[in-house]
């Protein structure tokens, strides 16, 4: 009976320890992507900064040449 009690313990800790490394290899993977998301966003804002910026050139040629 301690045989077994002994082996039932051991076995569940374990597995137990064997579970930590995949939860933590998850959130690695999940503050990965979250961290590459980030970076697409930034470049984004920053294409669309540069656009707005390339907008109001452009209307300001069009109002110049409406002018003439």
């Amino acid at each position: 009976m301690k045989k077994i009690f002994f082996i039932a313990t051991f076995s569940l800790l374990l597995f137990g320890c064997n579970m930590n490394p995949s939860k933590e290899a998850r959130i690695q993977k999940l503050e990965t992507k979250i961290q590459e998301t980030m970076d697409q966003v930034n470049k984004l804002e920053d294409k669309v900064q540069t656009l707005e910026v390339e907008n109001e050139q452009l209307k300001t040629r069009v109002l110049e040449l409406e002018k003439r």
